[in-house]
């Protein structure tokens, strides 16, 4: 997987109990939704100057494009949600952070809540002495990527701020 993965989520049919994610790189992804007769799902490109918000990333002649429109805070939010996956190296998404990733992406049009947004916000800066803030998290990230995107949490910060509450999106 070099700069397009898929991340895919799945629940037992027989025991909702059962679920879990796993991610595959680009090629495997549309093998997979080939099978599925599935015309694709978005993914999350740090490399690209603007997240690619459409599936597969790639348009044939007579495809048509599906862009989603993002509320702006949501984006901000998923963005912030995919770069905690790749620091963290998450193969498995479970608990909150998954829990959040799943409602951010099926309201995407929306603002998301403020516990989603507190939540991240908990998660990034971590707990005892481990603090970190999404400015060290992508220093980290752009040594091992050098061509990784500038991102901005302006909108989140101003919610975080109004709550008076230290923002770790910074």
């Amino acid at each position: 997987m070099k700069d397009k993965y898929y991340c895919f989520s799945y629940v037992h049919k027989k025991d909702k109990n059962k679920n879990g994610t796993f991610l595959c790189g680009s090629h495997a992804a549309k093998h997979f939704l080939k099978l599925l007769n599935h015309e694709g799902i978005p993914f999350f490109n740090p490399l690209s100057s603007e997240g690619t918000n459409h599936p597969g990333g790639e348009w044939g002649a007579g495809r048509r494009r599906n862009i989603r429109n993002w509320h702006p805070v949501a984006k901000e939010l998923s963005d912030a949600i995919n770069l905690l996956i790749i620091y963290w190296d998450v193969e498995n998404l479970q608990g909150p952070l998954g829990k959040i990733k799943k409602e951010v992406e099926a309201k995407f049009y929306r603002e998301p809540g403020y516990f989603s947004i507190k939540g991240i916000n908990k998660m990034i800066g971590g707990k005892g002495e481990q603090k970190n803030n999404l400015s060290n998290i992508l220093e980290e990230l752009r040594k091992h990527n050098p061509t990784l995107r500038e991102y901005t949490f302006d909108l989140i910060n101003d919610i975080l701020d109004k709550q008076n509450i230290p923002s770790n999106f910074v």
